[in-house]
């Protein structure tokens, strides 16, 4: 039979302390960039992409979208969880909360095509760059006004 000191106990208690304080300096330590990127690179592999772009993009994005955006504890908490490769875990989250986080990643990769060059590289290898907001990308669009005769 173990027996359990009063040291040991105490031991135990500490490192829970400390190990709740490492891991609540971890999830205070990232920004809404991390999120994004950890939900792009879920659905687009790793990404070639500098931090000033990935910052342009996630400050427009939230510019155009305010209300997408999760809560605070949500997004440290889905970060952390893509981050540990624990993204399974978002199944213990209440309905709505899952429906909100689908809904920001369909619009992140959304507005990540089209508020970047991602698509338009030569190569996957080449650098992801910012472009911002480009109103039409047809080349044979023809925006002359016709007047009827």
């Amino acid at each position: 039979m173990i027996e359990i000191t009063r040291r040991s106990a105490l031991a135990i208690m500490a490192g829970g302390v400390a190990s709740t304080g490492v891991a609540y300096a971890a999830v205070s330590s990232f920004s809404d960039e991390d999120l994004v990127r950890v939900t792009l690179e879920k659905y687009l592999g790793r990404l070639n992409i500098r931090k000033e772009h990935l910052e342009q993009f996630v400050l427009e994005f939230q510019n155009r979208n305010p209300w997408i955006f999760p809560g605070e504890k949500l997004s440290d908490a889905v970060t952390l969880l893509e981050t540990t490769k624990l993204g399974q875990a978002r199944a213990l989250l209440p309905g709505q909360k899952r429906r909100d986080l689908r809904h920001f990643e369909r619009w992140v990769v959304a507005e990540f095509h089209m508020l970047t060059d991602y698509a338009w590289r030569g190569s996957p290898d080449d650098p992801i760059r910012f472009t911002g907001w480009q109103s039409c990308t047809n080349p044979f669009a023809n925006f002359e006004m016709q007047q009827n005769a």
